[in-house]
């Protein structure tokens, strides 16, 4: 899978989050959560327009407490259809497509690793969140530091 955003020197700034109190680190951690709240609902009615097994799956978007925004899809909860599959099963296929096999025929065609909803819209909103998820980190380390 490719790699959505980077972030020049994260690791050295995880780091020293971690050493700042647990109140400052729950604040992070709400505010990382807030931002993918945000986007995962974008993405969810991406998926919602993008095709009925986007559709599908789209409920299983949600976003995960972290330190920085984080969001999950698919997963191994059962999606209702009458194929018994789960959300990750179709999660794929809508995504990335199929029509390489006899199995995954009821896809769009393969988009390789440029997806049809979730990836194209976290492409599109990436450096807004990641400005959004600095600005916070950064106001919230000057709060407890002092600097």
């Amino acid at each position: 899978m490719e790699q959505i955003a980077t972030i020049d020197g994260l690791p050295g700034m995880l780091k020293r989050l971690s050493r700042l109190p647990k109140t400052a680190q729950a604040e992070i951690r709400q505010a990382a959560q807030a931002i993918a709240d945000d986007e995962a609902s974008r993405i969810r009615a991406a998926g919602e327009a993008s095709s009925k097994q986007s559709s599908v799956v789209a409920q299983f978007i949600k976003s995960r407490r972290d330190r920085v925004p984080a969001i999950s899809a698919g997963g191994s909860r059962k999606t209702g259809l009458p194929s018994g599959a789960t959300a990750g099963q179709i999660f794929f296929g809508a995504e990335f497509g199929g029509q390489g096999r006899p199995t995954t025929q009821q896809f769009r065609p393969n988009t390789g690793t440029t997806g049809y909803f979730f990836y194209p819209t976290l492409r599109a909103d990436s450096e807004r969140m990641i400005q959004r998820w600095l600005g916070v980190v950064n106001a919230i380390e000057r709060e407890w530091t002092g600097g």
